[in-house]
């Protein structure tokens, strides 16, 4: 390999003094609790605009405020629970990744392994090993991309839907089994699988019964539904993950993208747009992300200043590889051997 050419059959790790990467390392039950305090209280203010509002046009902003704070700090919140990053205590961690589980629509055993998966073989397309968290698998298509970001634009998604994981679920709950979890979950764990389904399931219908009872559907919306109708911040900031870039490729600077977002982008996403430091090092809890950003950020490629950069890059990406599936943004890499 000559100097300065990347390694694309090795995982790229930075060059960070270890006593760093130890503290930057470090759990925090308080940063946790803090966090996890003002998602509570977004909520149930957001919640509060809905009720009051219930019945009236205003109701629809109020939702779609609601629905987007909820389902983007909810998986947000899932995704570092499942690290066990979020809080020092692993019960903790064990707790709020059950909850925002069930709230996001998430089944628990399914993703756990689906996601170890997805660290594993970041944006692989081989069938053995199919990343199936690749959201804008190639060749893409632009319209149902697109679609991704509009209120109820996933139910619009004809092909999408059944693959929706509210319907994945349902199918679990039955005993048949996605090709995701064909991939990714042990034999041993599909019984696993099968029977938290039924328990979502059940629980979904628990709430079906007290909206019934109350003789109101606020119950059915605001547990249930925001995945469907608050999904585009969290579609916003997840689609700057890998959307237009190279997949089969063991070099995360190649396949990831870090993009600096507002305060409040940030908070509701808990911090994962520095997402490339997030894949090279996964048990950097959120909270230190940023700092450990900061530590090696010679040795990555210049981060996208905001979301416009971002989808200025990766939109005509999306464009691109619908004519073309072997187009991608060739990242480039600083030369870490000088």
């Amino acid at each position: 390999m000559f100097a300065g050419e990347v390694d694309l059959n090795s995982w790229y790790k930075p060059k960070i003094d270890k006593k760093v990467l130890k503290d930057l390392s470090k759990r925090s039950d308080v940063k946790g609790i803090i966090d996890i305090s003002i998602f509570g209280i977004a909520l149930l203010f957001s919640g509060y605009l809905c009720v009051i509002s219930w019945g009236t046009w205003w109701s629809i902003p109020a939702l779609l405020l609601y629905g987007n704070i909820f389902y983007c700090k909810t998986i947000s919140v899932n995704h570092e629970t499942n690290h066990e990053t979020y809080f020092r205590s692993r019960r903790l961690n064990k707790i709020f990744y059950e909850i925002t589980s069930f709230l996001g629509g998430f089944e628990s055993v399914r993703w756990k392994w689906s996601h170890f998966h997805h660290h594993t073989h970041t944006i692989f397309t081989h069938k053995e090993v199919y990343d199936y968290e690749n959201n804008s698998p190639r060749p893409t298509e632009p319209i149902r991309f697109f679609l991704n970001f509009l209120p109820l634009g996933p139910l619009f998604n004809i092909q999408k839907v059944m693959h929706f994981t509210h319907f994945e679920i349902i199918k679990h709950s039955l005993g048949i089994m996605s090709p995701v979890v064909k991939i990714t979950v042990p034999e041993n764990e599909i019984k696993k699988v099968i029977n938290m389904s039924r328990i979502y399931v059940f629980l979904w219908l628990f709430v079906i019964a007290i909206s019934i009872y109350l003789q109101s559907w606020l119950p059915v919306i605001m547990i249930i539904l925001p995945p469907f109708f608050g999904n585009t911040i969290l579609m916003i900031c997840t689609m700057t993950q890998h959307a237009g870039l190279a997949d089969n490729v063991k070099d995360h600077r190649k396949s990831t993208r870090t993009v600096i977002m507002n305060p409040f982008f940030s908070f509701l996403y808990s911090h994962m747009e520095y997402h490339i430091e997030h894949h090279i090092f996964p048990k950097v809890p959120c909270h230190n992300l940023k700092r450990f950003h900061e530590e090696v950020k010679n040795q990555m490629p210049k981060p996208y200043k905001n979301l416009f950069q971002a989808y200025r890059s990766i939109i005509p990406a999306i464009l691109k590889q619908s004519k073309d599936k072997d187009y991608f943004v060739d990242v480039e890499v600083p030369d870490v051997n000088n």
